[in-house]
């Protein structure tokens, strides 16, 4: 049987574009077991000698000057032309090669691949998932054949900018396999706290939280760190009461065990949270894509969202966590949330007669 070929780009700017393209994965290589499938980080493949250092000053930038990322977000998605466009296009033709469909979860990565169909006139299919509910013009791609999207504020944010109704597909925001089918884990008897930083470690107003919820008996709260060793570090030492965790593979778990998640509001998590039916907590949106996926969880009543950083903080979070109705009905409307979402993802972008290129 011939194999087709299915490439994933990505691109290592916070983890959840990644998780994104992880999760598609799995999914893809679940249905279909023929198929070669490869998620690639394109930054990696293009610029192998500086693509580290690329994301490390992503990671300062967005650490120490979040209004500088959040003023060039916009500048870029006002800009159409990209340098270098020649030369893109003729190393995008080399690690396509063969792709029979080419699909996106990083807005450069689809107008990378775009260069290369309108320079080579490529039948190559472009999918794009975008990983936020907010669609910043970044994302909006000439040439892509279909956008699949978290919502249906998104898919309607992408019709106000002229992309055509067929060539989008509301699915939610792809998970990995292990948080699909949610089971509760057993835990202390306690309520259980989960605090969570990102990809990029970030997470303010930690340490104002942690001093509050470490001392209260009725609830255990655990930290994941992720590969920022020296916030595990200094935790384990000045927080001995809770249950800090480095990088894992054990997310999945510790969320589903989680009552209250307190987090940033990425993308990704968000709908990790959601398909776990686990209550949010988000802390100061600040990152211009963290704004609308915050309204998100605030208006859809999954969650409460911090808009602004606090001393009452620590107060918030056991003032939710000590309301089991309002935790239940966070639950009951993430359930729901799960039922609305089109049973279409990913098998139409392996399946589906393709449409008119959206515009």
């Amino acid at each position: 049987m011939e194999q087709r070929k299915i490439l994933i780009l990505t691109g290592n700017f916070g983890m959840g574009h990644r998780c994104v393209a992880e999760a598609i994965r799995q999914q893809l290589a679940a249905m279909h077991t023929h198929a070669q499938i490869q998620v690639l980080d394109l930054m990696d493949a293009l610029f192998p000698n500086s693509s580290a250092l690329l994301y490390r000053g992503f990671a300062q930038m967005v650490h120490y000057c979040p209004s500088l990322y959040n003023q060039l977000n916009k500048i870029t998605g006002r800009c159409s032309t990209l340098p270098m466009q020649s030369w893109i296009a003729d190393k995008m033709k080399e690690l396509l090669k063969d792709a029979e469909i080419v699909v996106s979860t990083f807005p450069l990565c689809a107008q990378f691949a775009a260069m290369y169909k309108r320079k080579y006139h490529a039948s190559t299919a472009l999918y794009t998932y975008i990983t936020d509910i907010g669609a910043q013009d970044e994302w909006i791609v000439p040439d892509t054949d279909l956008y699949f999207v978290g919502a249906q504020e998104t898919k309607l944010d992408l019709l106000y900018k002229g992309v055509a109704p067929h060539s989008i597909h509301v699915c939610g925001i792809p998970v990995r396999q292990d948080f699909l089918h949610p089971v509760r884990q057993e835990h202390s008897g306690k309520t259980e706290i989960l605090l969570m930083g990102g990809g990029l470690g970030l997470l303010p107003s930690a340490e104002d939280c942690l001093s509050v919820l470490s001392r209260c008996d009725s609830m255990h709260v655990t930290v994941i760190t992720g590969k920022n060793q020296a916030l595990y570090d200094t935790l384990r030492v000045k927080y001995p009461e809770i249950t800090v965790i480095g990088y894992t593979e054990q997310v999945a778990q510790y969320m589903q065990r989680a009552d209250v998640l307190v987090t940033k509001s990425g993308g990704a998590t968000t709908f990790e949270a959601i398909h776990s039916e686990t209550p949010l907590y988000i802390l100061q949106p600040f990152l211009v894509q963290e704004f609308a996926n915050a309204r998100y969880i605030e208006q859809h009543r999954i969650g409460c969202v911090a808009w602004k950083k606090s001393q009452t903080i620590a107060q918030d979070i056991l003032a939710l966590a000590q309301e089991p109705s309002r935790l239940h009905e966070m639950k009951r409307n993430m359930h729901m949330l799960k039922q609305s979402w089109e049973e279409i993802c990913p098998v139409v972008a392996y399946n589906s007669r393709r449409e008119p290129t959206a515009s």
